[in-house]
């Protein structure tokens, strides 16, 4: 009976430390707010299908997410460094802590609308979609790439009109397609 009164509460997992799953976190900046530490940025990689390693930036303390440059290129760790670094100095939240991770459907969501964001209005051509397009989304996903993968595939089998699954050429993975939006039709 005395001992449920005195049992330890698991350990809170400092911020500072904390790496999302499916990330790596290979640079951490803390801003400051007047004399008070501020929001932790994290630069992190996580699991692509390209051959090569982009990288993210991500405030722990606002909405900030980063993982293309203005010109639309993906970030090299030095990019996100740079913005991640300014971005520290110059916001003013507090840390919130580590966030909650969403369940399995607001995570399947969050896979979604990153891929409505990025179906394009005006074009006739599918679109190639790739792991490195979430990077963006791994502080709020909170997920590895393989359940990025299993979501798209079920997309593609609820949704063929939206997105589309096909054995690479290579015959080893799997490729991702979006389809262009249907034409729009004109009512008089």
């Amino acid at each position: 009976m005395l001992s449920t009164l005195f049992t330890r509460r698991p350990a809170v997992l400092d911020t500072a430390m904390w790496t999302p799953d499916g990330t790596t976190v290979v640079q951490r900046y803390r801003g400051a707010v007047g004399e008070r530490e501020g929001a932790i940025v994290l630069v992190y990689t996580a699991d692509g299908d390209r051959g090569m390693s982009y990288f993210a930036a991500a405030c722990l303390g606002c909405t900030y997410r980063a993982a293309s440059s203005t010109s639309r290129t993906r970030l090299t760790e030095q990019e996100a460094a740079d913005l991640a670094n300014t971005h520290a100095a110059n916001c003013r939240a507090l840390d919130r802590g580590i966030p909650t991770a969403p369940d399995d459907d607001q995570a399947a969501k969050i896979v979604r609308a990153r891929l409505a964001g990025m179906r394009k209005h005006g074009t006739t051509s599918r679109q190639h979609v790739h792991l490195s397009d979430f990077h963006a989304d791994r502080v709020d996903l909170q997920r590895p790439a393989d359940f990025i993968k299993v979501r798209m595939l079920r997309l593609a089998q609820d949704e063929p009109d939206f997105l589309t699954a096909q054995p690479t050429a290579s015959g080893t993975g799997t490729q991702f397609l979006l389809l262009p939006h249907p034409p729009r039709t004109r009512t008089r």
